[in-house]
């Protein structure tokens, strides 16, 4: 029998693997599908992204360094300028990512010691679910902190030997998958608490620009002191294929970040970083896709309202978050809504605690057209 650890043995499956399952057998059977699981839309990459791409492929490939190239790591520092008016030195505070989830995963390792008391890491929850995986996989204890109500995260009302518990606290707003948006004030007191817990404080962007009218608060406009801030290509960008992002903030922990990052290779192509500094640079094909996703949500948001389901107003990320109608739950009412092929994530999926239980998540994938069809199956089943 081989030897494995442990941990391995005890994961459930992947929640996007269950989704994929799912949508794999209704496509199967033939029956129409209207896939709102996982938050990867259909839309095409911009031309002049894939361009300069296919530009930047070498004759001769050798391999990608960490730190990436200068003008990468300058478009970094020009986006964080332009969306959150803070200077950023190329040199000190940034590094390019495979996007965001390896970063997740990977930063327990480089904070955590896992044979030391203190080894928590905080999150709130329902979540992202790499939080708690990578949090497992360095030897922490992840603490799931459950949200209800209006979904917003407070860790300041945490219990002190909690705090005192902590290494490392996950913040991520506009919250996937909630669509809940953290005041500047909530951020405000959330660095406070980190910085009198001596806590790094990492704030997963990946929806910082997935919005519907005015760009939302930012950790970075409190500051940069013991703060990362993951960001992300996917979602912004139609690049969710290209696996591309990047790291920024505090100058000592981007140092930190470079010393341990070479051991488990985590170094971006040098054509992928091609792509990523000519979509960072840009701004007009985000302003674009964020219209299209305006329209996606006003439709169903209308449609909701109109017969009774309940969903947090929100006009970020790509998502909505929904209760389940009376007398359904989550899971209850995701099989109901899949008799018209209607494909949605039940809440639970998504939580390590009860906060998902009654509620679902629509990611906004289909098109106008798709969304509008999907509304009309809906009506069947009401």
């Amino acid at each position: 029998m081989a030897r494995v650890n442990p941990l391995t043995e005890s994961l459930a499956v992947y929640p996007i693997v269950q989704l994929n399952q799912i949508r794999d057998r209704v496509l199967a059977s033939g029956e129409p599908l209207f896939d709102f699981s996982m938050g990867d839309p259909p839309d095409p990459t911009p031309p002049f992204i894939r361009q300069a791409l296919l530009d930047a492929v070498p004759e001769i490939s050798q391999y990608p360094t960490v730190t990436g190239t200068a003008p990468v790591r300058a478009a970094f520092c020009s986006y964080i300028k332009r969306r959150f008016n803070v200077d950023l030195h190329p040199e000190r505070h940034v590094l390019p990512s495979s996007g965001s989830k390896e970063v997740v995963f990977h930063l327990p390792m480089m904070v955590l010691d896992p044979k030391a008391p203190d080894r928590g890491v905080i999150y709130s929850d329902p979540c992202y679910p790499v939080y708690e995986r990578g949090t497992r996989f360095a030897g922490g204890q992840p603490h799931a902190v459950p949200l209800h109500g209006d979904f917003r995260f407070r860790p300041w009302e945490l219990p002190r030997d909690v705090l005192k518990n902590a290494r490392l606290m996950f913040i991520n707003t506009p919250h996937n998958p909630t669509s809940a948006v953290s005041s500047l004030e909530d951020l405000r007191r959330t660095w406070e608490t980190c910085r009198e817990h001596d806590i790094l404080l990492v704030s997963d962007d990946t929806y910082a620009d997935m919005y519907d009218d005015e760009p939302p608060p930012n950790i970075f406009d409190v500051s940069t002191e013991g703060v990362l801030s993951i960001h992300s290509l996917s979602k912004r960008s139609a690049m969710t294929g290209f696996r591309s992002g990047f790291i920024a903030g505090d100058e000592a922990w981007i140092q930190r970040l470079r010393l341990f990052r070479p051991n488990p290779g985590l170094a971006s192509q040098s054509f992928i970083n091609e792509a990523a500094r000519v979509a960072w640079l840009d701004d007009a094909h985000v302003r674009e896709r964020r219209s299209r996703f305006k329209e996606r949500r006003a439709l169903i948001m209308d449609f909701f309202q109109e017969v009774g389901i309940e969903a947090v107003q929100s006009g970020a990320t790509i998502y909505i978050w929904f209760k389940a109608p009376q007398p359904f739950d989550d899971l209850s009412y995701h099989q109901h809504l899949l008799k018209e092929g209607i494909l949605a994530t039940p809440g639970r999926m998504l939580a390590t605690t009860e906060a998902g239980n009654g509620y679902l998540r629509l990611a906004l994938v289909p098109d106008i057209e798709g969304c509008a069809k999907a509304i009309e199956a809906w009506r069947r089943l009401l």
